[in-house]
C-alpha cells in the first residue's frame, strides 16, 4: 500500500512518476499530460525540443508544494559527467523550479531534449540518472522496483531502431497505461501487502 510517507525513487521516466506519486496529482491527470506531450511532439517534432516542452507539462501538472511533498521522500537520480561519470540522488529541493531542474536532468538524454551534449545542474554537468543509476536505491528497508523492460533485457548490447523515443499515439498511451495496471494488479495477487509488511518486523 502506498502512503504518504512511503520512500520513493527514480531516474528519468522513472524520476518524473515518483514526483507526481509524491506531489499527489492523480494518475489521470499524469495520464493527460503524457498525451499532450506526445501529441506536441508528434506535431512539432522531438529532438532539440523536448526538454521545453517537458518543463512546460511539468509546471503544469506538479502542485505549487510539490517541492516539499517531494523533500526526504523522492530521491532523483541524475549523472555527473564531470571528471568521472558517477550517479548522484537528490533528495532535497528548494523550490518548484528545482524538483524540475532535477528531473529535467535526470531525464536529459542529448539531441532530445536539447541541443547540447549536457546539462547543468547546481554547477555540475550532468545528464540521463538511468546511465549509472538505473534502479536508485530508496531510503527503505524493502524496495519494490518497477522495469518498464522485461529483466533479461537490461544489460549493454547493441538494439534496433526502437521507438520508444518517439511519440506515441493517444490509444497506444493509454494501452501502455493499462498494462502498467494489470501488471500491478498481477504482481499483488502474487505478492500480498501484508506478507510484505510482515516480512519487514523484527
Amino acid at each position: 500500500m502506498q502512503q504518504e510517507t512511503t520512500p520513493l525513487a527514480g531516474s528519468s521516466a522513472g524520476a518524473i512518476v515518483c514526483a507526481v506519486i509524491a506531489s499527489g496529482s492523480s494518475m489521470q491527470d499524469a495520464l493527460l499530460a503524457t498525451k499532450i506531450l506526445a501529441e506536441d511532439c508528434r506535431t512539432n517534432g522531438t529532438a532539440f525540443r523536448l526538454g521545453a516542452v517537458l518543463r512546460d507539462v511539468l509546471q503544469k501538472v506538479l502542485p505549487e508544494d510539490a517541492f516539499t511533498r517531494c523533500n526526504g521522500r523522492v530521491r532523483v537520480a541524475i549523472t555527473q559527467i564531470v571528471w568521472r561519470p558517477r550517479g548522484l540522488l537528490i533528495d532535497q529541493f528548494d523550490s518548484n523550479e528545482d524538483l524540475i531542474n532535477a528531473l529535467f536532468t535526470s531525464s536529459f538524454i542529448p539531441g532530445y531534449l536539447a541541443p547540447r551534449p549536457a546539462t547543468m545542474f547546481r554547477n555540475r554537468l550532468c545528464i540521463d540518472g538511468g546511465l549509472t543509476l538505473f534502479m536508485p536505491p530508496t531510503s527503505a528497508p524493502q524496495t519494490v522496483r518497477v522495469c518498464a523492460f522485461p529483466a533479461s533485457s537490461i544489460r549493454m548490447k547493441g538494439i534496433g531502431i526502437s521507438p520508444d523515443l518517439n511519440p506515441e499515439s493517444r490509444l497506444t498511451i493509454r494501452q501502455l497505461f493499462e498494462f502498467g495496471y494489470s501488471d500491478a494488479a498481477v504482481w499483488a495477487e502474487e505478492n500480498p501487502v501484508n506478507m510484505i509488511l510482515q516480512e519487514e518486523k523484527p
